[in-house]
């Protein structure tokens, strides 16, 4: 695979991944980075401490969130693992994608593993694997994961189901403080 090959703006991935609106609403909010707990890989059932750190790195580089703790992608890489522990072949797909990155970054970046590559390096190499079955289902557990977790939603400060409520009509639709004035 050639350098040509792993040509890739930031930007143009997380469009094609479908998160670039967002991405683009979160940007501009100016949140200060968020401690929390940092995550563990030692409850594991299905993987290996190598193999959840590679997914780990995966999800943030997916859905990239500096403000966002380790703890709330690793959420992500638990949900894979019950997953795997659960399905073999999900199991396979999984240990197998993970393997496959790390082969990919040897390769390309001076035998470094995929959770020692920067930002930029990583994306690169996502982009190689997005039409694989290993990323649709790292993609939607990630997104799944971190847009459906309530704890993160209040960090983003979306204050969730409006149904429920009667609408957001009269219930404060226009108090996100961070949208420009006019």
């Amino acid at each position: 695979m050639s350098n040509d090959d792993l040509e890739l703006r930031r930007r143009a991935f997380l469009k094609v991944a479908g998160g670039s609106a967002f991405m683009s609403l979160v940007a501009g909010t100016g949140f200060a980075t968020l401690s929390g707990t940092a995550w563990s890989a030692h409850h594991l059932k299905a993987l290996s401490d190598s193999e959840a750190r590679t997914l780990l790195a995966m999800a943030r580089t997916l859905f990239p969130h500096d403000f966002l703790a380790d703890s709330f992608y690793g959420k992500v890489v638990t949900s894979v693992d019950e997953k795997a522990a659960a399905s073999d072949d999900t199991k396979t797909q999984v240990t197998e994608g993970a393997a496959r990155l790390d082969r990919l970054a040897r390769k390309n970046f001076d035998n470094r593993s995929f959770v020692e590559l920067d930002e930029k390096a990583r994306t690169r190499i996502l982009k190689t694997i997005e039409k694989s079955p290993f990323f649709s289902t790292m993609y939607g557990e990630t997104l799944g994961g971190l847009y459906g977790n309530p704890d993160i939603w209040k960090i983003f400060g979306f204050e969730g189901s409006s149904v429920e409520h009667g609408g957001y009509l009269e219930r404060g639709f226009d108090d996100i403080s961070w949208l420009p004035k006019e």
